[in-house]
This record gives structure tokens, C-alpha cells and sequence, in this order.
């Protein structure tokens, strides 16, 4: 374990963790689990830097960073869905995306088979982290903050939804398109 694995995992932690709190907290609860979430977002720019400025990159850490990723996402989208601020079909393509790319990593690590990440997918990831913090602005505001509430914020959380979805679908279909002769090797070896 080294800095950029414990800072991986601490978002880890906080992934399983806090979007739950958003759910029957009160308004401080919500407040420190939306700073926590922030954290974790930050987490996920600051373990790469440093694993790449320091030559930290390890084993360890290609699998447990998209896990992190993936854990954070598909739980607050989650929450947000049970909390009625997105709707389940925004996040159902969402989920199938990183499911299926997700496994697909673990199955070519397993060989030994490393996929750098993309730019559409990097570009993904910023807006679907993007997303969540508006869709938390938007539920703060229209639960507890009703005088800041405004319509732009739902205007504003489905452009985002559209696109993290349009990302969410372009960095898989990248993917796929990128590893096309590795998934089909894979699939014959099996």
C-alpha cells in the first residue's frame, strides 16, 4: 500500500459510505456527506498525479482505481434514483456501460492485457462526477435551501444527464472499438 492505493481507498470508503447519509439525514449530515463526496471526487485526480509523478503505479492500484471510480458513481446515481432526483432510465445505460467495460478490464488484467484509459472515457468520468455535484446541489436546494431553488438547476442536471450519457455510450463504444481484437482473443482462449 502505498500513498496513491490509501488515497484509493479512502474513496472507496467513502463511496460505500456517504451518498447514504443523503438519504435520512438531516441538513448538517447531508452538508459533511456532500464535503465527503467532494473529497472522494478530489481523491480520484490527486491518487493518478501523484502515482504518476512519483512512479507509484501499481498492480494494486489499476485494479482498485477503477473500482473506486465505479463505486462512487454507480452509488450516488443510485441514491439519487431512490431519492427521486434522477430518474432510473438516466442511469440504466450508465450502469450497463461500466459494468460491462469494468469487467472486461478485469478480464484482459487477468492476462495481463493493460488498457490505458481514453480521452472520451476521462472526459466521461469528469462529467458523470459533474453530474452527481449538481444533482446534490439540486436536491440541497429543493429540501433545504427552497429560496435558493431555482429551475435552471433542473435545466442545468439535464444537460448534464444528457451529457454524461452521450460520454457514458461514446467512451464504451471507444472501448470496444479499441479492444475489438482483445476481446474477441479472449473470448476464443476461454
Amino acid at each position: 500500500m502505498n500513498v496513491p492505493n490509501i488515497l484509493t481507498s479512502i474513496r472507496i470508503l467513502i463511496a460505500l459510505v456517504a451518498p447514504f447519509f443523503l438519504i435520512n439525514g438531516s441538513l448538517w449530515v447531508r452538508i459533511i456527506a456532500g464535503i465527503f463526496v467532494f473529497i472522494a471526487i478530489i481523491t480520484d485526480w490527486l491518487d493518478g498525479w501523484y502515482a504518476r509523478k512519483y512512479n507509484k503505479i501499481t498492480r494494486l492500484g489499476k485494479i482498485l482505481d477503477p473500482i473506486a471510480d465505479k463505486v462512487l458513481i454507480l452509488i450516488s446515481f443510485s441514491v439519487f434514483v431512490y431519492m427521486d432526483v434522477l430518474s432510473v432510465w438516466w442511469i440504466i445505460p450508465i450502469f450497463i456501460r461500466e459494468i460491462v467495460i469494468t469487467v472486461y478490464r478485469f478480464m484482459f488484467l487477468s492476462k495481463n492485457i493493460v488498457v490505458a484509459a481514453t480521452r472520451s472515457g476521462k472526459i466521461k468520468t469528469v462529467i458523470q462526477m459533474l453530474t452527481i455535484g449538481i444533482a446534490y446541489i439540486l436536491f440541497m436546494t429543493s429540501r433545504h435551501f427552497r429560496e435558493y431553488f431555482s429551475e435552471h438547476f433542473n435545466i442545468l442536471l439535464y444537460i448534464a444527464l444528457t451529457l454524461t450519457t452521450y460520454y457514458t455510450i461514446k467512451s464504451g463504444v471507444v472501448f470496444l472499438i479499441n479492444n475489438w481484437r482483445n476481446i474477441k482473443r479472449f473470448h476464443q482462449i476461454s
